[in-house]
């Protein structure tokens, strides 16, 4: 399977005003037209703020399909979406969240990453496009894109493929993993293999044991 890097697309640190008081993020990305060196925590040039619940080993690099953006651009009343308007590191061509298993690895540039998980959406991504619902769309709409670890260090930029290179299983894709722990789907021996897979998050598969929390709950543990 290959796909591709549509843009890379990185931030600095940026202010915004939350309930009266400021904070600083990295959402703001916008795409660069030089490579950028990935490595195992983050890409060089990239910030976040919240280094616990952004970057690090099992979120070192964000993947968003660009065949959402039409779906969000009609949410969010804009004639489009532009590469890093959702917070994403690599905008992609050519590979959904029902295309990803937990544990591939993936070639992208002369980086190898490997999918570790979906994303749970940040309350920082309602502030940027100013709706205060859309944690909640974002939820709804199972459409959250995916994280990847970094195996080995390297170099992408757009225009790159995305190359499969292995698969450590076919059975839990990354869209699994995130409606079984949104919905409440009664996918006995699906969810049975996701709380038992430990190349999934904690997060994760305590989610799918609570057997599918509200969206509120799930939205503020981001």
């Amino acid at each position: 399977m290959i796909a591709e890097i549509v843009s890379v697309n990185i931030s600095s640190l940026q202010k915004m005003w939350w309930n009266g008081q400021e904070i600083l993020t990295g959402i703001h990305k916008s795409a660069v037209s030089h490579p950028v060196q990935v490595e195992t925590l983050s890409i060089v040039g990239d910030s976040q703020a919240d280094l616990v619940n952004h970057g690090g080993k099992d979120k070192a690099v964000y993947f968003y399909p660009s065949e959402h953006f039409p779906f969000w651009a009609e949410v969010l009343g804009k004639p489009q979406l532009h590469p890093g308007d959702l917070g994403e590191n690599f905008t992609s061509k050519g590979v959904l969240e029902t295309d990803v298993f937990i544990g591939d690895t993936w070639r992208v540039g002369t980086a190898l990453v490997q999918i570790t998980q979906p994303r749970s959406p940040c309350y920082k991504l309602a502030i940027k496009h100013e709706r205060a619902d859309l944690v909640t769309r974002f939820l709804e709409a199972t459409k959250p894109g995916f994280y990847a670890s970094v195996l080995r260090e390297g170099v992408v930029r757009a225009g790159d493929s995305m190359e499969l290179v292995s698969r450590e299983q076919d059975q839990i894709t990354v869209a699994d993993v995130f409606r079984l722990a949104v919905g409440f789907e009664p996918e006995v021996k699906l969810r049975s293999a996701i709380r038992d897979y430990d190349l999934i998050p904690e997060f994760w598969r305590k989610k799918v044991r609570a057997h599918g929390p509200a969206v509120e709950s799930i939205a503020l543990a981001s």
